[in-house]
């Protein structure tokens, strides 16, 4: 699931109007409602405030404002699948020129403009993050010691009748690390999930 990261802001001049756009990473609609609400304190006295939204990969929204039907917002929209985005939200905010630019115009002001703005973001990816612990005799702790170092993110370890190591691991390295440690803990499985977690990180694409 690919998402941005943060904000970003462009700004698109066609035939004297004025179009900036907006791109945000959000996951609820009442961060979007704020957005928008400050997104209009922002820029007063803009012609459109046209926006477009994808949450959890299936609720999305768009909005023309005001722009001939499927000129503004959905164009947005298009970009926003084309790239695959969720939890993303694009606003085009237009000042107007004085000259028209006729539905097909609008069309490709528009979605120009959302695409600038997502060219400008840093992409996300969300994965999932195990918290787990992993028990080991103290003759074996030498290379599980090693692996979980500097392989996973170590939180602490215990040391009594055994020793606990407590780390966390993400989903891509998972099930690789968890063999390593299985083959050098005399082939037990003794490693728990204690919680898992999803979230965005950086990524390049």
């Amino acid at each position: 699931m690919k998402s941005i990261a943060g904000f970003s802001q462009v700004e698109y001049i066609e035939k004297k109007s004025r179009f900036i756009g907006l791109i945000f990473h959000v996951e609820t609609v009442e961060e979007i409602n704020s957005i928008l609400e400050q997104a209009r304190k922002d820029y007063p006295e803009a012609n459109h405030y046209t926006y477009a939204y994808i949450l959890d990969d299936f609720q999305q929204k768009y909005s023309d404002d005001g722009e001939p039907t499927r000129t503004a917002g959905y164009p947005i929209l298009e970009v926003i699948k084309n790239n695959n985005l969720n939890d993303c939200l694009i606003i085009v905010i237009r000042y107007f020129g004085g000259i028209l630019l006729g539905g097909g115009g609008l069309i490709r002001a528009y979605s120009h403009t959302a695409a600038l703005a997502v060219k400008q973001a840093e992409f996300t990816k969300k994965i999932t993050t195990f918290t787990c612990k992993v028990t080991c005799d103290y003759e074996l702790i030498g290379n599980i010691d090693k692996i979980i170092r500097e392989q996973t993110r170590l939180e602490k370890v215990d040391y009594s009748d055994v020793v606990t190591f407590y780390f966390q691991l993400d989903e891509h390295n998972f099930s690789e690390i968890k063999e390593k440690i299985f083959n050098h803990n005399n082939y037990q499985d003794k490693l728990e999930i204690i919680s898992q977690k999803e979230g965005y990180v950086k990524v390049d694409y």
